[in-house]
Parts: structure tokens; C-alpha cells; sequence
């Protein structure tokens, strides 16, 4: 009698890592666009939350606030901006200084963002909860080769709202058509 046999023979083993190293290959590409579109839904949703914040506060406290992309000098910018920021603008030069007060700083990292609002560089908030701006928020991708591309849009009577996949072809669509984003190399 033979004894029994434990364990996986080397050609066994050698044809298992052989599988998962092509099923590796095949969703590596696919893992990447996965994790890039997720960056870019999470800071649309990031940004949806600041704005929110803004008029809340400029409709509770009675005073204007204002969100912006904030550069490394602390100055609004429609786009480039290292975070988004949340404050109350007591001077009005667009620029975050030591004795305003903040309520939300975050940092943006794994995306691009372009702001579009009435020629300014920042969206403002009365105590009545209406916008001064009307425009959008346009979150790319860093990633080089991704046109993917999504908007947080505000009205002039403080809606804020997200753009939508209508045609479920994978692309957000805004008023004008479809979001895409240049690709970055």
C-alpha cells in the first residue's frame, strides 16, 4: 500500500501561480481606473459638504461666508488650489489671514479642480442661504489619460446639486454636455 499523498505537486503549484498571475495582469489596469474614478467622487462629495457648511453658516450667523481653493500663499484661486477652505472673509481680499475665522480646511490630493463661478475665484453665501456665484466645481482626474470627470454645480438661490451619468455611458453630463477632462501627462 502506497502511503497517502499531502500537498500540491510543483506543476500543480507552478500552473495556480501561472492563473493568478493572469488574472493579476487583467485587473491591474482596471483596479487603477477604479480607484482614480473614487478619488474624484470623493472629493465632488468633499466639496458638496464645504459648500453646504458655507451656507449654513452664512444663513445661522448672518454674515456672509466664503469657500475657496485655497493656494500655498492662503489666496483664492479658480484652480491649482492645494485645499478647500471654508471662512469668513472680513477684509473681502479673497485670502485666508490669521485673525478670520475658519471652519473646514481640506486638503486636495489624486485630483484636479477648476472653478467656473461668475468670473470669481471663490463662491459666497448670503445670510438669506442664496449665492452671490452661480457656476461649478470641475473635479479631474491626476491620473494621465483620464478624461472621466464629474461637477459640483451651484445655483443663484443656493442649490447645490451633482452632475449625473443620464446616458449611463460612463460620463457625467452638465448643462453643456459632456464632462470631460484633458488629459494630463
Amino acid at each position: 500500500m502506497k502511503p497517502q499523498q499531502q500537498g500540491f505537486s510543483l506543476i500543480e503549484l507552478l500552473i495556480c501561480i501561472g492563473i493568478l498571475s493572469i488574472l493579476l495582469t487583467i485587473s491591474l489596469p482596471s483596479m487603477g481606473t477604479f480607484t482614480a474614478k473614487q478619488r474624484v467622487a470623493a472629493q465632488i462629495y468633499d466639496i458638496r459638504h464645504a459648500l453646504y457648511l458655507t451656507r449654513s453658516l452664512a444663513v445661522t450667523q448672518g454674515q456672509v461666508w466664503k469657500m475657496c481653493l485655497l493656494d500655498a500663499a492662503n489666496a483664492c484661486v479658480k484652480e491649482g488650489g492645494q485645499s478647500i477652505a471654508v471662512f469668513r472673509d472680513d477684509n473681502n481680499d479673497h485670502k485666508l489671514s490669521g485673525d478670520e475665522p475658519l471652519k473646514k480646511t481640506s486638503e486636495i490630493r489624486g485630483v484636479t479642480i477648476k472653478l467656473s463661478a461668475s468670473n470669481r475665484a471663490y463662491v459666497r453665501f448670503k445670510m438669506t442661504g442664496e449665492s452671490k456665484e452661480s457656476g461649478n466645481f470641475q473635479v479631474c482626474s491626476s491620473v494621465p489619460d483620464m478624461t472621466h470627470g464629474r461637477q459640483v454645480i451651484i445655483y443663484r438661490s443656493g442649490r447645490i446639486r451633482l452632475s449625473v451619468d443620464t446616458n449611463n455611458d460612463g460620463y457625467h453630463e452638465s448643462a453643456s454636455g459632456v464632462i470631460r477632462c484633458t488629459p494630463t501627462a
